[in-house]
């Protein structure tokens, strides 16, 4: 009969633990992982607003390419929304920088973009 006490003891000690965290005596509270902000910066020069971007930590492949891709992509947009996405073949990489030359006006002849395409090869194609 003891032992039987016992076991029952050790169970309910073994859930009260996993529910209050070994221990303590308040439940376990998950850690959710805080977005810092980046700390850029901003000067009002008549109706002008100049802002000094904080470069991003992007951890990119050494190659041909990769300066002309942080160059002219990430005047734009994050280098970090490029990364996240799929793996695209190269008529889809191609068709990409095409419209953002087209369409949204980047600063890019075909040869720096025949260039960009070939990186972003290397980076995230398939």
């Amino acid at each position: 009969m003891a032992h039987r006490r016992t076991y029952s003891l050790l169970i309910l000690c073994s859930i009260v633990a996993a529910g209050y965290g070994c221990g303590s005596k308040e439940p376990a509270v998950p850690v959710q992982p805080v977005a810092i902000a980046p700390k850029h910066s901003f000067v009002q020069n008549g109706s002008v607003t100049e802002m000094t971007i904080v470069p991003e930590d992007v951890a990119l492949p050494d190659g041909p390419g990769k300066n002309e891709f942080q160059s002219y992509c990430g005047i734009c947009h994050s280098l970090k929304y490029i990364t996240s996405q799929p793996p695209f073949s190269r008529t889809t990489w191609e068709a990409e920088v095409h419209k953002m030359v087209e369409k949204y006006g980047a600063p890019v002849d075909t040869n720096v973009a025949k260039v960009i395409v070939d990186y972003l090869m290397v980076l995230n194609g398939k």
